[in-house]
């Protein structure tokens, strides 16, 4: 008698302690919403597009991959850039579409972001990731946005 009541409450014991179903109060978040976060990085531009305007702007040009996490957090914040300052010349190179340009830039690791003068010079390198803060003054020093 004294086995099945202990057996008893053991089972009772483990299936109570089953994961407790909890309520959110948040609604679920929609297909579109979902859709709209994912494309709230900004695109990539074929590098044959950006080529033809090097030298006549300043520009950054941020070289990564949709497939690095470190280049997403880049890219939504390059997007949140563009939303803001829609003039400016920002752009993002998927790296393993223009492989020729990742060569002729001498990417190392991804991402990068490459700062161009209005001359087409590189004014300047970063490799990483940076916060939100950083990238603007650095825009705003490299004259890419005003």
């Amino acid at each position: 008698m004294n086995k099945t009541m202990i057996l008893s409450v053991f089972t009772l014991l483990l299936v109570g302690c089953g994961e407790a179903k909890v309520e959110s109060k948040t609604p679920p978040v929609s297909s579109v919403q979902k859709i709209q976060e994912a494309s709230s990085i900004l695109a990539a531009t074929p590098y044959a597009q950006i080529a033809s305007i090097i030298g006549k702007t300043p520009m950054l040009v941020e070289f990564g991959s949709t497939g690095c996490a470190s280049c997403v957090e880049m890219g939504k914040l390059l997007y949140r850039a563009k939303q803001e300052y829609p003039k400016s010349a920002i752009y993002f190179v998927e790296v393993y579409q223009d492989q020729q340009a990742t060569r002729d830039y001498r990417i190392q690791m991804i991402p990068t972001q490459i700062y161009i003068d209005g001359k087409g010079a590189e004014a300047d390198r970063h490799m990483g990731a940076v916060n939100y803060e950083q990238l603007i003054a650095k825009l705003k020093e490299q004259k890419i946005i005003l």
